[in-house]
């Protein structure tokens, strides 16, 4: 399994969303430990947990009319569509579709952050008249 590390390159200085990263990288990093059979639950928690966190970006996007929401959403979709798909096999118990999809999921996330994230940002404080850039 792979390690899911946080980065200090991963802070796009928006506070809410980089204490969502934050503690999603923890949670994948705390998956790597999880007991066998503790690990189905931890799994279907960390999916609801990014779940909400998708809910609530996706909400912000729609407030600010943001133009690249269809393809931010779309990839919130399929990086969903992959970890649902790795819980059913988790139901019928087998573990490896599911830590595989963490794996994945973490690598996922590092260039989604850097690229989508980052955009949805610079796109937010546009619109909000916001230049600066955090430090």
């Amino acid at each position: 399994m792979v390690r899911a590390h946080w980065s200090p390159d991963l802070l796009l200085g928006e506070p809410v969303m980089d204490t969502a990263h934050r503690a999603l990288y923890d949670t994948l990093g705390k998956l790597t430990f999880v007991p066998a059979t503790d690990f189905a639950a931890a799994y279907h928690a960390c999916v609801a947990a990014l779940e909400r966190d998708f809910r609530e970006e996706e909400e912000a996007m729609e407030r600010m009319r943001y133009a690249a929401l269809r393809g931010h959403r779309e990839q919130h979709a399929r990086a969903l569509a992959g970890l649902h798909h790795a819980a059913a096999a988790l139901a019928e118990g087998d573990p490896q579709p599911a830590h595989h999809a963490v794996d994945l999921l973490a690598e996922w996330l590092q260039l989604h952050i850097t690229t989508m994230d980052r955009a949805l940002v610079m796109a937010l404080r546009r619109a909000q008249g916001v230049t600066a850039q955090p430090e």
